[in-house]
């Protein structure tokens, strides 16, 4: 008999609110044993939404691990016995190590998150999936990729943990990872934000303020030679077209969705969208590659280094999540991670200007090409010294940042309707209007 576990037991509290709420009783497919009395579950419920969880074998109910409990504690355990050879058990569940070690003393990690994190011992951090992606996963391989080739400019891998779905023929999903933790670690939407608004309270010169973007720049383009190392393939005709084609319909879905005055000003630059879209239908023979996917100010933690000194850390390699999961795990330019940090500068500044009373709006202003080009100018000049140029196609920059705010707008409607200023800024920029249109 199949066990069966109250979803308000097995999720998280945001999970039982909102449209996407689950309800009613979810049935456990598979568990990985962590430790007497705790296992990573996988639920599947009554509208077929699969997730995992961390549960307490309780009796008679069965209720969600919190930090605590151990099961954070169990996993780095797991995976510290893993690297010396030893096989974790369970229902179609295998465990990859690269150098775990066992930690005690959990703590959560209070941001909101489609996932749900916790600190182990300040040295490792157990990030929880809570509902599952279907199709196959990015992170695993890029991970292992990175482990290879020797990147060091992200939280040091320790393990993960993949179900192999029996009703997909054994395709991986993945549960957990764990990674190493990184000291007063902040993201970008914090230490750039916060850097931005010092720069222009102080006035600092322009090349000072775009320090940080230099780095990222290189920094991004040392993840794209990691992740290339077994070289890149040319895209085809077909695979050219079908671009141009799902990036215009994600632009008309936003012409349609976004309204309000935002909506006007991006309809009336929607033949200009449009046009601009579909020449990536012209982009055949351009390098696809291992990719970030998501990749953005956010993915990047800046974190204290053993020097102490500050470092930056390039985090989350599961792929866009309003992707198709076939993009998500498909090569593809390394212009579309360039793509998305461009624009995220831009946000950047969006941000400090929206949200600091008193800013001097005209360096913010300055400031936001100044560090597009800063980034991309150490981005190609570090892939030019590897001998590696044409991984960044320019061609597809321009129309890769436009399709970047069609989607900024969509996650907007559907998630978060006061972000629309920050597409609707940007796009300015990219598209201006004059008081005529």
């Amino acid at each position: 008999m199949t066990r069966r576990v109250a979803a308000r037991d097995a999720l998280p509290g945001r999970w039982d609110r909102g449209a996407r709420a689950v309800a009613g009783d979810l049935a456990v497919v598979a568990e990985l044993p962590l430790d007497d009395g705790l296992v990573l579950a996988v639920l599947v419920a009554e509208d077929g939404r699969r997730f995992a969880a961390p549960l307490v074998v309780g009796s008679p109910a069965w209720r969600r691990a919190v930090p605590g409990d151990g099961a954070a504690e169990a996993l780095t355990r797991l995976l510290a016995r893993a690297a010396q050879g030893e096989p974790g058990t369970g229902d179609d569940v295998t465990l990859v190590s690269w150098g775990a070690r066992p930690v005690v003393g959990e703590r959560p990690v209070d941001v909101d998150q489609t996932h749900e994190s916790v600190v182990v011992g300040d040295a490792a951090v157990v990030k929880w999936a809570v509902e599952l992606t279907p199709g196959p996963h990015p992170a695993p391989q890029r991970l292992a990729a990175l482990v290879a080739a020797g990147f060091d400019a992200m939280p040091p891998p320790w393990g993960l943990v993949e179900w192999h779905d029996p009703d997909t023929g054994g395709a991986a999903v993945l549960l957990a990872t764990v990674a190493g933790f990184l000291p007063e670690a902040t993201d970008g939407w914090e230490w750039a934000v916060g850097d931005l608004r010092a720069a222009a309270a102080d006035g600092r010169p322009l090349h000072g303020a775009t320090a940080a973007p230099r780095v990222l720049g290189a920094t991004t383009a040392r993840l794209h030679l990691a992740l290339s190392a077994e070289g890149a393939v040319p895209a085809s005709p077909r695979w050219a077209q079908d671009l141009a084609d799902a990036s215009i319909g994600e632009a008309r879905l936003a012409l349609d969705e976004v309204d309000g005055m935002e909506g006007a000003r991006l309809r009336a630059r929607g033949e200009v969208l449009l046009r601009e879209l579909a020449g990536l239908g012209d982009c055949a023979g351009t390098p696809l590659a291992p990719v970030h996917g998501d990749l953005h100010v956010g993915q990047v933690l800046r974190h204290r280094a053993a020097d102490g000194g500050w470092a930056y850390a390039i985090t989350d390699f599961d792929g866009n999540p309003v992707a198709d999961p076939a993009e998500r795990a498909s090569p593809q330019p390394p212009a579309r991670d360039v793509a998305g940090m461009l624009q995220s500068l831009d946000h950047v500044g969006r941000v400090v200007l929206r949200r600091t009373d008193g800013v001097d709006a005209a360096y913010v202003t300055a400031w936001i090409p100044a560090a597009q080009r800063e980034f991309l100018s150490a981005y190609a000049a570090t892939l030019d010294r590897s001998g590696r140029p044409e991984l960044l196609d320019h061609r597809l920059l321009r129309p890769l940042r436009l399709l970047q705010e069609v989607r900024e707008f969509r996650y907007a409607v559907h998630h978060l309707p006061h972000w629309r200023y920050v597409p609707d800024g940007a796009l300015q920029d990219l598209i201006p209007l004059t008081d005529e249109d």
